[in-house]
């Protein structure tokens, strides 16, 4: 799969040559890892879900094509395009490389693997899996399913059942992970969530 993150970084180095500002909405436009990550994926998600040239729009995209002919553009599609693929209990996935803004003085991005299963053939529920490297937590990944009324979200890091804890992560997730489980009972455990990406 295409690194976006390198390719948005490369799209943004070209734009804040030509058009700061234009740089600067591209950037307001990201994802980032503060309280504002799930609107900012949404967002995303929307804006690109037709491609680099939608989320750019006719504007930015004549002057990228007058530089190389369209190549930029052509790399940022490739690296925004969702993958298909299928898991051995028959689920279909669409897995999307994400850039992230990591919220650094710097302004860097960093990567988030995003897979979405509709429910589509032999599933009638719906999944999100959200897989990232955070500094303070190292590998994290985020596990949402639904089905009728049921919504069920497993927080997983990669080192297992030694979490943290909810102090390490921000107020509005922490306090929504101190919740009782489902039908009131105490929390479940994590359970351990097959390779999707």
């Amino acid at each position: 799969m295409p690194d976006a993150v390198a390719e948005v970084g490369h799209l943004l180095a070209v734009v804040e040559a030509l058009d700061p500002r234009a740089a600067q909405e591209l950037r307001g436009g990201l994802p980032r890892c503060d309280s504002t990550f799930g609107l900012g994926l949404a967002f995303f998600l929307a804006a690109t879900a037709n491609g680099a040239r939608a989320w750019l729009g006719p504007k930015r995209c004549r002057l990228l094509e007058r530089l190389d002919g369209g190549a930029l553009l052509d790399d940022l599609d490739l690296a925004l395009a969702p993958r298909h693929r299928r898991t051995a209990d028959g689920r279909e996935w669409r897995v999307m490389s994400i850039p992230v803004m990591d919220g650094t003085a710097a302004g860097g991005c960093r990567g988030l693997l995003c897979a979405i299963s509709d429910g589509a053939d032999l599933q009638t529920g719906s999944a999100l899996v959200l897989q990232m490297r955070l500094p303070a937590l190292g590998a994290v990944q985020l596990v949402a399913a639904g089905e009728g009324r049921r919504f069920d979200v497993t927080l997983q890091t990669g080192g297992g059942p030694s979490f943290p804890g909810p102090g390490a992560l921000p107020g509005g997730v922490a306090g929504g992970l101190g919740g009782p489980g489902p039908g009131g009972g105490p929390p479940r455990p994590a359970a351990p969530v097959g390779p999707v990406l």
